[in-house]
């Protein structure tokens, strides 16, 4: 190959020449958005596994709640905040939606939570919830028990009672009327409190009410199967054949109301269980009275006034009550036209027995003694109205013997036999008195005022009589009677000297002296006797009394 030619630098073509594809390398600008991408993934999926259950409450008003601030609360642990508060669809109320902490679980989205507000609150003589005075108001909770689970709940207007994480036992009671008796209302045993109202409801039908009974742990072991239950509210102030009687349970009770609760004596029974329905009477009285089994109607007729009985009062047996007055009314006999008070009474033939208690490991065998009241009636027992208060008039039904009685039917077989009656002691002394004013009627008081205005009339006519004797005898008898009395005593010391002067004349004078001492004392004695008396100038000398 002949030799090229050498060529400048600048003449030169370049030429191209094949070389190897080299590596490509990552660059580090890119690791940065890859970690920020990581972290933001890993930060998502944590605030989703981190987020609480979300719920919803709805309430009749947002008072004291707020978007953002308002928290939820159990225990005072915070458990959640209220993320918005919005208007219902229907406008009737609001709907909180609130996101509860993942600690929270699943346990607050039970079927019976119950969600409330706590803000300051008067109730049944208890203060609540000062503390939001400062903290500001929060939603409570109170877990619920049920299996099931749900998101949405409808919050209480006020707070419950009594939470879940209360020992106790519940309880339910029936009564005609509400009384005083609202939730809230302390329950007493033996005056101590043990237990509240936590709810009062019509019944269905309208004809009674029913209150929830919360009865606090470790009293509901005193709560029996006859166990009775009474209205303690205010004062307990009843006049009745028995008096007058006051009553109550603790201050408490009479500004607030309450209940009172007993097992009457010598009765053993088995704990009740909860929810157990009771009946709930109007007083201790009433609550604590001994079970009177059957029972059997009676009409007593009575001649005299029932005034002061009244439906209610008792039927006593020589101090025992063994029934009741039912009815009191008027009994009309149209064929002899007369008049009588009807008084129905229902007696309890179980209340005549000895009272056993019959011990759970050996019960009675024997059967109760059949007591009738023929039996009473054929030994001449009687049906009395006795006066049970001297002060309120208040009457009772008393039976008892009365052996002069004459013996008196009685028939049994009756739907509503007739007790025989007599006449009470009240209605004896009101015959007794009708017969003195009977008598003080015949009495001519007409004609004795008559005879009495005539002998006074002549009275005063001889007092002005006797008046004008005696100062007839001041102004004629008394003068000259000083005057024979002062020629008397001159005659007296004359005599005197002649005595002096002459013993045989002395002796004379001296006998003389002593008639004329006597003249004078009988004109004395006159002179008296007319001072007291004057009317002896009239009427002579008054006889001597013996």
């Amino acid at each position: 190959m002949a030799d090229e030619p050498v060529l400048p630098d600048e003449a030169r073509i370049p030429e191209a020449r094949i070389e190897p594809r080299a590596k490509r390398s990552l660059r580090l600008v890119w690791l940065i958005p890859a970690v920020a991408a990581a972290v933001g993934l890993w930060i998502g999926v944590k605030t989703y596994l981190d987020q609480g259950p979300v719920i919803t409450i709805s309430f009749k008003s947002a008072d004291g709640i707020e978007a953002g601030k308002t928290r939820i609360r159990y225990k005072e642990v915070e458990l959640g905040k209220v993320k918005t508060v919005v208007l219902a669809a229907d406008r009737g109320s609001v709907l909180v939606t609130a996101e509860l902490s993942p600690q929270a679980g699943t346990a607050f989205k039970a079927d019976d939570t119950r969600f409330w507000v706590v803000r300051p609150r008067f109730a049944g003589g208890n203060v609540s919830g000062l503390g939001t005075l400062l903290s500001g108001s929060y939603i409570a909770v109170d877990p619920g028990q049920a299996e099931a689970a749900r998101e949405h709940f409808v919050g209480l207007e006020k707070p419950p009672i009594v939470t879940a994480d209360v020992p106790g036992r519940n309880f339910k009671l029936s009564a005609d009327d509400m009384g005083s008796i609202e939730v809230g209302s302390p329950l007493f045993y033996r005056r101590v409190p043990v237990g509240q109202v936590v709810s009062v409801d019509l019944a269905e039908d309208g004809k009674s009410v029913n209150f929830g009974l919360f009865v606090f742990s470790p009293y509901e072991q005193f709560v029996s199967t006859a166990t009775r239950f009474w209205n303690a509210s205010g004062v307990d102030l009843s006049i009745s054949a028995d008096g007058l009687r006051l009553r109550t349970e603790s201050a408490a009770s009479i500004l607030f109301g309450g209940l009172a609760f007993e097992t009457p004596p010598g009765i053993v029974a088995a704990q009740a269980e909860p929810n157990r329905g009771f009946k709930l009477f109007s007083d201790r009285v009433a609550a604590l009275q001994r079970a009177d089994g059957y029972g059997r109607s009676f009409v007593m007729l009575f001649d005299e006034s029932v005034r002061g009985l009244q439906v209610g009062a008792p039927v006593d047996l020589r101090g025992i009550e063994i029934g009741e007055v039912t009815r009191v009314g008027i009994d009309y006999d149209a064929e002899r036209k007369h008049i009588r008070n009807r008084v129905e009474v229902r007696i309890y033939p179980d209340r005549l027995l000895s009272r056993r208690v019959a011990s759970a490991a050996k019960p009675s065998t024997e059967a109760p003694p059949q007591i009738k009241l023929a039996d009473f009636v054929a030994r001449g027992f009687r049906a009395q109205l006795r006066s049970g208060n001297l002060v309120t008039g208040q009457l009772y039904v008393a039976l008892d013997r009365f052996p002069n009685d004459p013996k008196r039917t009685f028939d049994d077989t009756a739907d509503l036999p007739e007790v025989p009656t007599v006449a009470g002691t009240f209605g004896e002394v009101q015959q007794s008195l009708a017969s003195i004013a009977k008598k003080l009627d015949r009495i001519p008081f007409e004609e004795i005022s008559a005879d009495l205005r005539r002998s006074l009339a002549d009275l005063n006519t001889l007092l002005k009589s006797a008046d004008r004797t005696v100062q007839r005898v001041d102004t004629e008898m008394l003068p000259e009677l000083r005057a024979v009395i002062s020629q008397s005593r001159k005659t007296i010391e004359a005599a005197e000297q002649t005595l002096a002067a002459d013993a045989p004349l002395q002796s004379d004078l001296r006998q003389t002296l002593r008639d004329v001492s006597r003249a004078t004392e009988a004109v004395r004695r006159l002179a008296d006797t007319l001072e007291r008396h004057p009317e002896s100038l009239l009427r002579g000398k008054p006889e001597s009394t013996p």
